[in-house]
């Protein structure tokens, strides 16, 4: 086909031609190999480096030739298709796009290409009838046997067939060919022809030592190992406030990303970063990032629509050189669904962090060890960090060499006293009342049925679940966080939401007891910084008629904390040891448990050993997660929200929708599927459901039947 055609004929329904489309890859491919290439290489074997860069110039070059069908070019809206009349059969343009691949000497690379080419698209594989008539009858081409072939064989099966024959591996090899194609074309596809990178990050070190020293202080011990080791994926075990996010922005130079399972923690690591590096550098990404990000420019000089715009596609393409984001818009790769290697490709030149990892559920951990793995595998750097770890996962990281490195504060924060009672007892209401007198007390429940039974036996109080909807919710935090800097006295009943997405320092903690690793979070809240002293008890556990055992919280782990928990003060390193200890008889205790991780990653291994696609991005990413909750708005904000979402849907301009669609968000929250509550689907908003029941700012939804006992 001429280059006249190809100047002509359309790519995008804005009239983007095909050459013009395909020139914004090859720049993008430049760019790509000119900030990155070097690292990138370090990933294929020496004699591959430089065929693999005219492999996937090939691909990006020719990857869309078959939009020059009549039946595309109509579809796109060309004028000149307008009134089109054929025989012809409409085929998907991948389909066709290879047979424009000119040939290669080395046969195998050209297999390689045509497979990256045919498989940027989804197709059905097997009919090649419908392929053989439109490239015969308007082209003039013809299906060669291998042309065929790949048309019929599943992708990875080609793979596959192609190491059997000629003994050698390319899986490395086709994953970033493929990814590379995937991220340069969805960056080259948006309308504003988006760069695939934006820059390197340079000079961490020099960059934290500076925001360090604005805050009279410099790098500590734990920062030092991680400049000295950060060649090595790392381990560190280390206490709350030990400077581990700093710790983290040092291990990623060049191109990184932190992640975080807590969205509002994501959001404050974020601002974080920003201060340390600069906000051209610093990319959000997690499911309401774009929000945050409108939320926290406007009140900005520098605010710009356009501006905003592009950054939330920088970072949703992982343009940025560092992203914030939560690992289930990174790691669900490791499920391989469709389009997973643009995510695999991409950790062959960066580096990652994962913070917090003992906030995951078992089988959640397994996938995690296993894209840690697979990560690794193909080049990627990794820094695993948190305050507890389980054995069995710092035995399996191991495996994947992780270097590790300790480290513990000498403060001693904590004074435990035990108490065998419900925290609704006479003796618990007593001690709350005299403690809420005396300074600022945190009470964490289990659930926030037990949080609001609480409330209503002291008569009233301030509370804080997750059932509020996001508009008071963030009022609620606001509150909570400026109480608790406050010199005030009194108290906040909470539920575990406060374990880890609040930044709090109580002079006293009362809870009931749960689990090991969510107990030492709750201590976390108390005396952070060490600095008041625990002669006296400063954390209550009530040990009896605990909430939340077997539903929310796992019976065996909670009981194996119950046997091994000690009064009175506490150190760092006691803390360590009792987690592991606690793991460790898990491990023979629980083989359910211990099955649920074990299996999750045996079922990786198989998926992989397969070496096909079974899920679509937001599946993996639900599996990943395994989501149990629903979006729900109360019935009670029926008409605001009805009022809202008709202006939503009317709404052209891009950032007006975004501020509609936070407008409506502020009215829901997650509903967890197993509450049994019954729920309608919002008419013209997909996912999102109306929940009846009772709502008031102070307690927040309460289920119906449940008011009278509740509120």
């Amino acid at each position: 086909m001429s280059t006249e055609a190809l100047s002509k004929l359309w790519a995008k329904s804005d009239g983007t031609t095909i050459r013009e489309h395909t020139d914004r890859l090859l720049e993008n491919l430049k760019l790509l190999r000119k900030l990155y290439g070097d690292l990138i290489e370090k990933s294929l074997e020496p004699e591959n480096r430089e065929i693999f860069w005219k492999a996937l110039e090939l691909a990006c070059e020719y990857h869309d030739y078959g939009k020059m069908h009549c039946w595309f070019q109509k579809k796109v809206g060309n004028p000149e298709f307008k009134k089109l009349k054929t025989s012809l059969p409409e085929v998907k343009h991948n389909l066709l796009s290879l047979a424009f691949l000119p040939d290669i000497e080395d046969k195998t690379i050209k297999t390689l290409i045509s497979l990256a080419i045919l498989h940027h698209h989804d197709f059905s594989e097997g009919n090649t009838d419908k392929v053989e008539q439109a490239l015969r009858e308007e082209f003039g081409k013809n299906l060669d046997f291998n042309y065929r072939k790949l048309l019929k064989q599943q992708e990875w099966e080609t793979i596959r067939n192609l190491e059997k024959k000629e003994g050698r591996k390319f899986s490395r090899f086709y994953t970033l060919l493929k990814g590379f194609l995937l991220r340069i074309d969805h960056a080259s596809s948006s309308k504003q022809g988006a760069s695939v990178e934006s820059k390197r990050l340079i000079d961490n070190e020099e960059r934290v030592k500076n925001y360090l020293a604005k805050k009279n202080s410099q790098l500590n011990d734990l920062q030092r190992f991680v400049l000295e080791n950060r060649e090595n994926n790392l381990l560190v075990v280390a206490s709350t406030g030990y400077g581990k996010t700093e710790a983290g922005f040092i291990f990623l130079k060049d191109k990184g990303f932190f992640t975080i399972p807590i969205r509002t923690s994501a959001n404050a690591i974020f601002s974080r970063a920003r201060a340390v590096f600069s906000e051209e550098e610093v990319g959000l990404l997690h499911s309401t990032a774009p929000l945050f990000l409108l939320e926290n420019s406007e009140g900005s000089r520098n605010f710009d629509k356009e501006s905003i715009v592009s950054d939330i596609f920088l970072t949703k393409n992982f343009a940025k050189p560092l992203i914030v984001s939560t690992p289930d818009q990174l790691f669900p790769f490791v499920l391989r669904p469709k389009g997973f290697e643009k995510f695999l490709s991409i950790f062959s030149y960066s580096r990652v962090v994962i913070d917090e990892v003992q906030l995951f559920e078992p089988h959640t951990l397994g996938f995690l060890v296993k894209a840690i793995e697979k990560a690794s595998q193909i080049g990627g750097k990794l820094m695993v960090m948190t305050a507890t770890l389980p054995s069995y996962v710092r035995r399996d990281l191991k495996g994947i060499d992780f270097k590790e490195g300790v480290f513990i504060t000498q403060n001693v924060r904590h004074n435990i006293k035990l108490i065998p009672a419900s925290l609704t007892s006479e003796e618990g209401l007593k001690l709350i009342k005299k403690l809420s007198a005396g300074g600022k007390l945190l009470v964490i429940t289990n659930t926030r049925t037990k949080a609001l039974e609480l409330r209503k036996a002291l008569g009233g109080g301030k509370i804080l679940h997750s059932w509020f909807i996001q508009r008071d919710r963030k009022e609620r935090e606001k509150e909570i966080k400026d109480f608790f800097d406050s010199e005030d006295k009194g108290l906040w009943i909470t539920t575990q939401i406060a374990e880890v997405s609040l930044d709090l320092d109580a002079d006293f903690l009362i809870t009931e007891l749960s689990t090991a690793d969510s107990l030492l979070q709750r201590m976390g809240r108390v005396n952070r910084r060490g600095l008041k002293p625990v002669k006296e008890p400063n954390v209550y556990i009530f040990t009896e008629d605990c909430s939340g055992i077997g539903s929310v919280y796992k019976k065996s782990i909670y009981e194996i904390t119950k046997e091994k928990l000690i009064e009175g003060v506490i150190d760092e390193e006691w803390k360590l040891s009792f987690v592991e200890s606690v793991y460790s008889d898990l491990e023979s205790r629980d083989k359910e448990y211990m099955n649920q991780y074990e299996e999750a990653k045996k079922y990786i291994d198989n998926l992989w050993e397969l070496g096909e696609k079974f899920f679509n991005k937001k599946e993996a990413q639900r599996m990943f997660r395994d989501v149990i909750s629903e979006v729900v708005v109360p019935d009670t904000f029926r008409n605001e929200v009805e009022s809202i979402l008709a202006e939503y849907i009317r709404e052209k301009d891009p950032i007006n929708k975004l501020r509609l669609f936070s407008d409506i968000l502020g009215y829901t929250f997650s509903l967890p599927l197993y509450s049994g509550v019954s729920l309608r689907p919002i008419k013209d908003l997909k996912g999102f459901y109306w929940v009846d029941g009772i709502y008031s700012e102070e307690v927040g939804f309460v289920e119906k039947g449940d008011g009278d006992n509740l509120i």
